[in-house]
């Protein structure tokens, strides 16, 4: 990790808050569907960006701008692979959430994290 990583909620809350709205809602609401989806996961800020680590290999990240949130997952740990398929979804630019989408979220990140 280095010197470029800071542990824990508070790093990583102030990352999320720091982008303009609705981005900083976004970020934060991932950030709790996160905590309850997978408790385990390490919250950690390397170079700027959020992600939740389990035994220092990163899980899913979450990273924003001005103009956007993406949420995605490491490529090794891909909960959204289908086979069958060609192509395979590691990150989604979020520009509002529902509860469906939620639900989505928090299936994906248990997957991801199991």
């Amino acid at each position: 990790m280095g010197m470029f990583a800071k542990k824990g909620d508070s790093a990583v809350l102030a990352k999320l808050n720091a982008a303009p709205s609705p981005y900083k809602e976004i970020g934060q609401r991932l950030h709790e569907i996160i905590k309850e989806s997978a408790p385990e996961l390490e919250p950690v800020l390397r170079w700027g960006i959020p992600f939740y680590t389990r035994n220092g290999e990163d899980v899913c990240y979450i990273k924003s701008d001005k103009d956007y949130l993406v949420f995605g997952f490491g490529e090794t740990i891909n909960p959204a692979f289908r086979e069958g398929e060609t192509m395979h979804p590691v990150v989604w630019s979020i520009t509002s959430l529902n509860p469906e989408t939620e639900q989505e979220l928090s299936r994906l990140i248990k997957l991801a994290a199991a």
